[in-house]
């Protein structure tokens, strides 16, 4: 038996393996789906009751009130732990395809190929179409996890709002306490609103598909400033333009993950980054203080920087300057974004 025949039947086994993880995830994901479908229901009608209530406030006691309020919000977190697990679920049965489709075509191009000399049988597996792969599913994951957490729990927060006023008209006992008590709450629940707006955009930056990767940037940057009190100057020569979506969102993740990096492990306190963009290439600089760290270690994204990189097709290189500045330097090609034909 000749080693590409080994390779095929390798990659036969494995096939029929993924097919059996494939089946029960199926059957894990149809169950979830069941029980997110239930606790939706039991959400909405908790919520139903706190509308009626605030439509009609003489239908409902402060008690009622609460007890809905707390139904609901009961019913919501679950519903949110469940939805982010159907979730994590959805997202490796998309990968299994995904890597299960690359199998596939690996063993037919070796088949085709027929008999091959040991030297020259090497399995057609294109790992960066792996990585690829990877990271468009945690894309994906992350853009569902920014749509639910913003029509979730940013939601909830602002239903909380307006339940403090109805519980506010509805109760009696000691007044001015009462009011004092809900003011202050609001005031809480809104500030928990900037703040869930703040992990949203970190999460998945929306403004990206709409404006672009300089003012996304530009207001990553001032989350960071105001979060981790550092100095962080970002500057754009060149005409900047936009870039595909994949290749959009790469970038932002380098730069994301290099400057978390920096702040989180490097304890940097100043950090400069600078975006040069050339007829077919865009030059990404980042400056700093602070510790000297692996080049390549891993990312707070869980992949290492040449991963990221190479994604981009791009070369990179970090040192250390006599006067102690960490500099990292990546090059890469870019491609103009395909035009919309209407």
């Amino acid at each position: 038996m000749t080693m590409a025949q080994d390779l095929v039947q390798g990659f036969a086994g494995e096939q029929q393996r993924l097919m059996v993880e494939i089946r029960e995830l199926d059957l894990l994901i149809e169950s979830t789906k069941t029980e997110v479908d239930r606790l939706k229901a039991r959400e909405e009608q908790a919520r139903a009751r706190i509308d009626e209530a605030r439509a009609d406030p003489s239908r409902a006691t402060p008690e009622e009130v609460f007890a809905a309020a707390d139904e609901h919000s009961t019913a919501l977190a679950r519903r949110m732990t469940m939805d982010g697990q159907l979730g994590q679920l959805q997202a490796k049965r998309k990968l299994l395809d995904r890597i299960r489709t690359l199998i596939e075509q690996a063993a037919r191009q070796l088949q085709e190929q027929g008999p091959t000399p040991a030297a020259e049988a090497a399995p057609a597996f294109d790992e960066t179409r792996l990585l690829q792969a990877v990271v468009e599913t945690q894309e994906e994951e992350r853009r569902r996890i920014a749509r639910q957490v913003h029509d979730g729990p940013a939601q909830a927060m602002a239903n909380v709002v307006l339940q403090s006023e109805i519980s506010e008209r509805l109760y009696e006992v000691d007044r001015d306490r009462s009011r004092a008590e809900l003011a202050a709450l609001r005031q809480m629940v809104n500030k928990t609103l900037q703040e869930l707006r703040g992990f949203i955009f970190e999460l998945r930056p929306m403004i990206l598909d709409d404006l672009g990767l300089v003012p996304t940037l530009r207001r990553y940057v001032q989350t960071l400033v105001d979060k981790h009190k550092v100095r962080i100057d970002l500057g754009s020569t060149g005409r900047d333009r936009r870039l595909p979506a994949e290749d959009e969102i790469a970038v932002f993740r380098l730069i994301q993950d290099s400057l978390l990096e920096r702040i989180e492990k490097g304890q940097a306190k100043q950090i400069s980054v600078a975006l040069d963009w050339r007829e077919e290439q865009l030059a990404v600089s980042l400056q700093s203080d602070g510790r000297d760290l692996p080049p390549d270690g891993e990312l707070t994204s869980g992949l290492r920087r040449s991963e990221r990189v190479a994604l981009l097709r791009g070369t990179w290189e970090q040192g250390v300057r006599p006067d102690g500045t960490v500099a990292l330097q990546v090059t890469m090609p870019v491609r103009p974004a395909p035009t919309l034909i209407s």
